[in-house]
């Protein structure tokens, strides 16, 4: 697709930029939260720790394959894979259930298996997606999809 705005081209990157920044940072936490809390990552996998193993293979194959994923994501995003749009526009915007679960748990509505910093982390994280989504719409209102254009309607449709 041959994009003529140059209007287009910012948006386009700036989303591009966006994303990427998103998950780069993403696995950032994720590896801090491994090195400084892996008992997150042991309870997210219902394992048993001995006092003696503190990162345990099963967690620490489980933060390379998130890290596998995010690495794919990235790919995606830099090769604006149409699908990939579509799937993080979805789940972005369903991230905003994040908010009142959290705050269920933090009220003890709801039990919660996780500390407190970690929970109000996500639920930061949940509303800045949710903010990416409703950008990504707008986009995609606007612009089409990736902002690379809308297809043009052919006398048939």
């Amino acid at each position: 697709m041959q994009m003529h705005d140059t209007h287009q081209q910012v948006i386009l990157h700036r989303l591009e930029y966006v994303l990427l920044a998103f998950f780069l940072l993403a696995a950032l936490f994720l590896v801090a939260v491994y090195v400084a809390a892996p008992s997150i990552y042991t309870q997210t996998l219902l394992l048993q720790l001995s006092p003696t193993d503190r990162y345990p293979l099963a967690a620490t194959l489980f933060l390379v394959g998130i890290l596998v994923f995010v690495a794919i994501v990235i790919v995606g995003v830099m090769r604006h894979w149409r699908w990939l749009f579509w799937l993080l526009l979805v789940a972005f915007g369903f991230m905003i259930l994040e908010v009142p679960a959290t705050i269920l748990q933090l009220t003890g509505v709801i039990p919660s298996l996780f500390p407190a910093w970690y929970s109000l982390c996500r639920m930061g994280v949940s509303i800045l997606a949710v903010v990416i989504a409703v950008w990504m719409i707008y986009i995609y209102r606007h612009y089409g999809v990736w902002a690379m254009g809308k297809k043009k309607k052919t006398s048939l449709e």
